[in-house]
């Protein structure tokens, strides 16, 4: 408690520690990770890095919306453990004898600090450089690695040739344009509730709604047949069109159905025991012919009459046939076997017990 008190009553330039610092100005090059700058590193008492620590970039110079940009981030965005790299480019040559950029960085990073008014416990880095605008910004973008990049702008919207004019050297579209990380670019209050307030009072001005309130639609009117809506489809069908529209396979497909082989075959064996008749049947049990139907003369004569041109025979009638001629090339089979073995039987009997020898 007491040390809350202390923080709360010393004065907000105090709460910053300073670190270590770098100057490259008098070296006028820049290297891969050190561009001609002076950087000043400063951070809050109660500054940890956390796991959630982010970084983020934003552009300070004399202009009144830059600095509207640099307070939006710091009440709006960011959070204890943030680290703020805030960069005042100079693109005049500064002479390596005059140490007049070094104060001038300082009371810049106080203004930074006094900023800093809900007491947010962060890091804070001023990139003090010379060169140009856009190609330090880029160097520095690389080295830094910034979450997002913050820049203000002075709220014109211009059109036609005019617009042009200006918005060619604005900073603010070049680096929504060919920044590599994200930019928020932020417009002042005061453009802000200007544009608002004059859209609220614009009379051409309607929404939707005030638009269609007293028009009826088109679809409404008496030529609403015209207008072919989309039937409404099933789940299973819209996903069968889905998938015959981006060939999916058939899994995808809910109106195509596995196959079980199991009910298939048991299928085709009912089905093909319903086909037999019962008269097949009995000719398998019994193992003969049923009795013929006799036929009358006068219906003999009828289909004789009816049959002249074409013969037609029943299905029962070509089984029956089939039969019988089964039976009598298997009786004549049996007839031969018969034959063979009595022929066979009698030769034996007639030879002699010792063999047939030579007659002298």
């Amino acid at each position: 408690m007491m040390a809350t008190e202390t923080l709360i009553e010393s004065p907000r330039s105090q709460r910053f520690e300073s670190h270590v610092a770098f100057d490259n100005i008098p070296l006028g090059e820049s290297t891969e990770y050190n561009p001609i700058s002076f950087t000043l590193n400063y951070r809050h008492s109660g500054f940890q890095f956390r796991r959630r620590h982010r970084t983020f970039m934003v552009g300070v110079d004399d202009n009144s919306y830059s600095d509207h940009a640099l307070r939006w981030l710091l009440d709006e965005l960011v959070d204890d453990g943030d680290e703020i790299v805030c960069v005042r480019v100079i693109e005049n040559q500064v002479r390596l004898t005059d140490k007049a950029y070094q104060e001038d960085a300082k009371i810049l990073m106080e203004s930074i600090q006094a900023k800093n008014t809900q007491n947010r416990a962060i890091g804070l880095v001023l990139e003090y450089a010379v060169g140009k605008l856009h190609n330090t910004f880029q160097h520095l973008i690389k080295i830094y690695q910034p979450s997002m990049l913050i820049v203000g702008t002075k709220g014109r919207s211009l059109d036609g040739v005019q617009g042009f004019l200006v918005n060619r050297s604005s900073f603010s579209k070049y680096c929504l344009q060919y920044s590599p990380v994200p930019v928020v670019v932020v417009r002042p209050n005061e453009k802000r509730e200007k544009k608002k307030a004059k859209r609220a009072h614009d009379p051409s001005r309607q929404s939707y709604a005030q638009m269609l309130l007293g028009h009826p639609h088109e679809a409404d009117s008496e030529h609403s047949s015209v207008y072919e809506l989309e039937p409404t489809l099933t789940p299973d069908e819209e996903a069968h069109r889905v998938a015959v529209a981006v060939g999916l396979p058939a899994a995808y497909d809910p109106t195509i159905k596995p196959i079980d082989p199991a009910s298939l075959l048991k299928n085709i064996s009912r089905r093909s025991m319903l086909d037999v008749s019962k008269e097949t049947l009995e000719i398998v049990n019994k193992g003969g012919l049923p009795a013929e139907k006799k036929s009358s003369p006068d219906r003999e004569d009828s289909d004789s009459d009816s049959d002249a041109e074409f013969e037609v025979t029943p299905g029962e009638e070509a089984l029956r046939e089939r039969l019988h001629k089964m039976e009598l090339n298997e009786g004549a089979a049996l007839r031969a076997e018969a034959r063979k073995l009595s022929s066979g039987s009698a030769d034996s009997d007639e030879d002699p017990p010792g063999g047939g020898g030579a007659k002298t």
